[in-house]
């Protein structure tokens, strides 16, 4: 009989754009403009703190922090991109000349430079409506408007927990089909030859 490894579910919870997250003691609100789902949301020091959201059927899973003061915010999209070195974004619509404070979740040492936001499409400079803070927490102070956070990851992940093989995959690849030509062209000129 064979053995099967249990499996635990993790359980989530659907949400809908007319659930509100309020925050009372800052008079702010966070609503999405789409149906997600996450696996824990649970306000802490009046920050919403979503672990495993899912937006609009999304395979992206990430854990978002946020907090808004004075203002009501509808976030439309969060997600994780492959390229770029796992980049990181959110966007949402800010209504009130208030203050959002957001953490995307990323657990290592960030600088402003691997940062960008935009309001309405526009690049805002660091300084100008938002910095960075510790903990990789951006601050985004008096904007009304679409609002775009984007962290990119300049660095390239590390892959040294991965075998030799599955790290240099690419060049492997390159390298067997270099020598599957040379030999192939070699077995042609010799029978060319003859």
């Amino acid at each position: 009989m064979p053995v099967i490894p249990s499996i635990q579910a993790q359980n989530t919870t659907s949400f809908m754009p007319t659930d509100n997250f309020s925050i009372p003691q800052l008079g702010g609100s966070i609503n999405f403009a789409v149906n997600g789902s996450y696996r824990s949301a649970v306000l802490e020091n009046n920050t919403w703190v979503f672990r495993g959201l899912v937006l609009n059927s999304s395979q992206t899973r990430g854990t978002l922090y946020i907090s808004v003061e004075n203002s009501n915010v509808t976030i439309t999209d969060f997600r994780s991109i492959s390229a770029f070195g796992r980049s990181q974004y959110l966007r949402y619509i800010a209504e009130g000349e208030g203050v959002q404070r957001i953490n995307l979740g990323i657990n290592y040492t960030t600088n402003s430079a691997d940062w960008m936001v935009t309001l309405n499409r526009q690049y805002i400079n660091e300084g100008e409506g938002w910095q960075l803070r510790r903990g990789n927490t951006v601050v985004v102070n008096g904007q009304i408007g679409n609002v775009t956070v984007i962290h990119y990851n300049w660095d390239i992940p590390n892959d040294n927990d991965r075998p030799f093989y599955e790290q240099h995959s690419v060049a492997l690849t390159v390298v067997a089909v270099v020598v599957g030509t040379v030999l192939a062209a070699t077995v042609i000129s010799i029978k060319a030859r003859r």
